[in-house]
């Protein structure tokens, strides 16, 4: 028997024991950890920096692993690089902090809170160096005062995570210590370096717990809330429902409503879609928005609630707030949100969302944006719709991922008669398409069906519907269904009625609003401000005020009254190209501030300004 030497027992074990040890840091005041090194088994893809809040620079590094089809985040953010000196000033003056007991602060407002905390950390900061005889800059100690707000009433390096503008999702799977968090960048999700503590889990979910206002515990182990400052949706669920401790998901919602010109960017939706949205939507038409969780559905709703005129009014109903109604009023859009009791979590100091909608339909006649269609309240929904109490249009999101899911949902799972669901006008489906099979997720609108046969009873749920558009996974685009394409779309019919038009005018009204979202996304490239909701709104308004205007022969509009539909419309387009023209000259050289409200600097950093020091691997 061969007798194999210690020292090389040893030195084997060694060399084993380093290959599947990876070295974690952490500054004193964070129990959650990074590791700063890539595994051997990565290949690097690309780095940039992300430019945070508050002037916040973090380096962020993307790997591909070679033994599995998965991709690494690496971030590294500025307190793992902090001297020595540096890290015992911030301990110090964190622990007295800890030990604070403000009471005449109102925690559950998250703004007000962290200004408080950031202000008490700069007065401690600087008795700690008046009494140690040391200096800082300005900066510096706007710089220390922020990262202490943010590991004392922030959320530490998750924020970090989620200022990325590339990040849409953060995952954080129990026990937390030994996984990494997951992140979705671009569609894809990857690993991350960050593993984050219990202690630190625990601290959120009282941090939230008091925002929300909303009970959490082993009685009611999940808590769902919405932080509008960071524009994030949060979800935590606890022992019993999840054994080994507590586990977190925050989605990412745009800070700014999204706009059909920037969906058109993103590839989520044709030019001659958003036309058609667009005219849906003025055309008062009951839109169900479908599709699985996270393939965009509010964030269509919100951009097509900007394609409602201003004149109407529009009520929402909630559990969780995503809509953007408050950055709505101030663009001038008559909202009003209301809240109701969350499916999940039935508090009894909440309405329920049926209440909420038989309140809503005695609030006059509005337009009524349901956040989720999912329970009883549907048939009092349906009801409504069938005798015309729901006033101008209902659109809602409901979960399906296909037009015949929806109708079984609807009809079979929630128990609203097929006769009533034809009042259900359109059902725009929206999915997550993987692009030739790869790891990657795109989102996009891949069908918009309308309900058509006058007699549904006895139907099969696939020929109830008939397309007006589909998705092309070839061409990676939505094409025109045949009712489209020879005009013999009942819904577009029974718009144009309703305008006294006839549907060939009402198919050139569909052209003309797609020139101008192609319009306003193509200079959007150049200028990315244009596609926000503060130009886009600009936009539509001209384009209502420009086509009354035109209409009534008003002075100053060269078209008469008698003309073409064909010539009213060309008159209509070149007269808003032309303010279109001068409104960019106008504000070009002011940008985003240059609108009535002003945007936060976080809501100003383009992507091209994130990605401008992007460096890909040769």
């Amino acid at each position: 028997m061969q007798i194999i030497p210690q020292t090389l027992q040893i030195t084997d074990t060694f060399f084993d024991y380093e290959s599947r040890i990876k070295s974690h840091v952490r500054p004193p005041f964070s129990s959650s950890r990074i590791y700063t090194e890539a595994p051997e088994n990565t290949e690097f893809l690309e780095c940039y920096d992300i430019n945070g809040r508050e002037g916040r620079n973090l380096e962020v590094s993307i790997y591909r692993y070679t033994d599995r089809p998965e991709k690494l985040y690496m971030i590294r953010p500025p307190e793992y690089n902090l001297r020595q000196e540096e890290l015992r000033l911030l301990e110090k003056v964190r622990r007295r902090m800890i030990r604070h007991r403000p009471k005449d602060l109102a925690f559950a407002d998250p703004t007000g809170a962290r200004e408080y905390f950031k202000r008490m950390a700069k007065a401690l900061l600087g008795e700690e160096l008046l009494e140690s005889g040391k200096a800082c800059s300005p900066d510096e100690l706007e710089s220390y005062a922020d990262l202490l707000a943010r590991y004392t009433n922030g959320l530490g390096i998750v924020e970090d995570l989620l200022s990325d503008f590339r990040i849409t999702d953060v995952y954080i799977n129990a026990p937390a210590d030994t996984n990494p968090v997951h992140v979705v960048m671009d569609g894809e999700e990857c690993t991350s370096n960050v593993f984050l503590s219990q202690d630190d889990l625990d601290a959120l979910v009282s941090r939230f717990r008091t925002i929300s206002g909303r009970p959490f515990g082993e009685a009611v182990p999940v808590l769902e809330l919405n932080l509008e400052a960071f524009g994030v949706r949060v979800s935590v669920i606890g022992d019993p429902l999840s054994a080994n401790g507590l586990a977190y998901a925050f989605r990412k919602h745009s800070l700014t409503p999204w706009t059909l010109p920037k969906l058109i960017n993103t590839g989520s939706i044709s030019p001659f879609a958003a036309g058609l949205l667009s005219f849906l939507m003025d055309g008062q038409a009951s839109v169900l928005v479908a599709g699985e969780v996270g393939a965009g559905k509010t964030s269509l709703l919100s951009a097509m609630l900007l394609e409602i005129p201003q004149k109407y009014r529009i009520l929402t109903i909630e559990d969780t707030h995503e809509l953007p109604t408050e950055e709505l009023q101030e663009l001038g859009w008559k909202v009003q949100g209301m809240s109701s009791q969350s499916s999940v979590l039935k508090s009894g100091a909440e309405m329920s969302p049926e209440t909420a909608l038989r309140a809503a339909l005695r609030l006059g006649s509005s337009s009524l944006v349901l956040g989720e269609v999912r329970g009883p309240e549907v048939k009092v929904l349906y009801e409504a719709m069938q005798v015309g109490n729901a006033g101008n249009s209902v659109i809602g999101t409901i979960h399906g991922s296909s037009v015949e899911n929806v109708y079984e949902r609807v009809v079979h799972t929630l128990g609203v008669p097929p006769a009533s669901f034809k009042a259900t006008d359109a059902v725009i489906i929206c999915s997550g398409i993987r692009p030739g099979g790869s790891m990657r997720k795109v989102k996009r609108v891949s069908r918009i069906a309308e309900v058509t046969c006058a007699c549904i009873e006895e139907l099969e749920p696939s020929e109830i519907f008939t397309d007006i558009m589909y998705y092309d996974p070839s061409q990676d685009c939505l094409l025109a269904g045949e009712v489209l394409e020879q005009g013999q779309s009942e819904l577009i019919g029974k718009i144009a009625r309703k305008w006294g038009i006839t549907i060939d005018t009402a198919m050139k009204n569909i052209e003309l609003r797609a020139r101008i979202k192609e319009k306003i996304a193509d200079e959007g490239d150049r200028m990315p401000f244009l596609l926000e909701a503060d130009a886009v709104s600009e936009a539509n308004n001209m384009f209502w005020l420009l086509s009354d205007s035109i209409k009534a022969g008003r002075p100053g509009f060269e078209t008469a009254p008698k003309s073409s539909s064909g010539t009213y419309l060309e008159e209509l387009y070149r007269q808003w190209e032309i303010w279109f023209e001068n409104f960019v000259r106008e504000w070009s050289g002011i940008g985003k501030q240059g609108f009535g409200r002003q945007i936060p600097e976080e809501k100003q950093l383009s992507e091209e300004k994130q990605l401008s020091n992007v460096k890909i691997a040769a």
